[in-house]
């Protein structure tokens, strides 16, 4: 089912979309883990994951192909029944070559899904909201959606909220009135903004990364229990980073 399918389909109600993006070069428990531990605390309706076509940080750096990528999140995805593998970023062809920007792709996700009652979250790690000044547009970015901050020890939530320019936080005098409403998630958060939120999601830390596992297959190593073991049956088959 695609995107605008399921959103004709299922239209009746306000629904919360998450976008969960990133190179998954390859996609890994620890990213599952922050999937999982964000939809037991939100309860998304849907929650897309969006491998990255070539993300314009990491253009110096080789990554699997997108067609390898896409399938292992395809993989990843298959036992959870609103975890849907996007093809955002795939491009006219498919092949992943296109530079997407995330403001791009969240502007995508609100087309798919225009009613004013429907709410995106955009999942990513603490390490990367601190660099969000340096994404494009990243003012509106915060304007399109909510964020759902993972965050790791030692990362200072004083740290995270610098991130946010004054100017979008939303007045004290609104507070109330958006409390009222009775739509926010509850628990932590970062900030809130004008026309979103920041939710900060703890405790979900972890110390697998991509990086170990391409270096693990590359050395022959075993990576079980770091992906899925479709994921892991994948990789092995098809020889990736050797």
């Amino acid at each position: 089912m695609t995107s605008s399918q399921a959103h004709r389909t299922s239209a009746r109600h306000p629904r919360r979309i998450a976008i969960f993006g990133g190179a998954f070069d390859p996609i890994h428990n620890g990213h599952l883990a922050i999937a999982r531990a964000a939809d037991r605390r939100f309860n998304f309706d849907e929650m897309h994951f969006v491998p990255a076509s070539r993300p314009p940080h990491k253009r110096k750096e080789h990554l699997a192909d997108f067609a390898h990528r896409f399938a292992m999140v395809a993989l990843a995805s298959a036992e959870h029944p609103h975890f849907i593998p996007s093809l955002a970023e795939a491009g006219d062809d498919f092949s992943g070559q296109q530079l997407h920007y995330s403001v791009d792709t969240v502007r995508h996700f609100r087309q798919v899904y225009p009613s004013p009652n429907d709410r995106l979250f955009f999942i990513l790690g603490a390490d990367a909201f601190l660099d969000l000044p340096t994404w494009r547009e990243y003012e509106a970015l915060l304007s399109l959606s909510d964020f759902i901050v993972a965050n790791r020890p030692g990362i200072r939530l004083e740290a995270l909220q610098l991130v946010i320019p004054p100017e979008l936080l939303v007045s004290q005098s609104a507070r109330g009135t958006r409390g009222a409403a009775g739509q926010e998630p509850e628990g932590p958060v970062v900030a809130r903004l004008n026309r979103t939120t920041v939710h900060l999601l703890e405790n979900v830390s972890t110390e697998i990364s991509a990086t170990d596992v391409r270096r693990r297959c590359h050395k022959g190593q075993s990576i079980h229990g770091l992906v899925s073991a479709r994921v892991e049956e994948y990789i092995l088959k098809q020889s990736l980073y050797r």
